[in-house]
């Protein structure tokens, strides 16, 4: 069996958000954990630099509220809830999060 059976997939939206927010001069990291980008970008609402963490997901139907979360997805809902991260679903949803913050 190969060790990267549980290899993270990055969800499909991520390498356009992740183009959309370079375009625009913003700095980003893919980290992966504890979610997926790393932002550092200039806000103009608070003039000065800022670090932004950012969650891209891919949009979906429901979800059977029965499926099984693995430990990693709750590890990582947890620190979206207790930090507020953003889930963003688009590169205009990421710049509209990081204006926002």
């Amino acid at each position: 069996m190969s060790w990267n059976r549980y290899a993270k997939k990055p969800d499909t939206t991520q390498a356009d958000i992740v183009k959309g927010l370079r375009d625009a001069g913003i700095q980003v990291w893919i980290i992966g954990k504890p979610c997926d980008l790393l932002c550092y970008y200039w806000s103009n609402r608070l003039r000065e630099y800022r670090w932004q963490p950012l969650e891209a997901k891919t949009p979906h139907g429901k979800r059977d509220p029965k499926a099984v979360v693995d430990p990693r997805q709750k590890e990582q809902i947890e620190f979206i809830q207790r930090t507020g991260t953003p889930i963003v679903l688009t590169a205009q949803q990421a710049l509209a999060a990081l204006e926002a913050a």
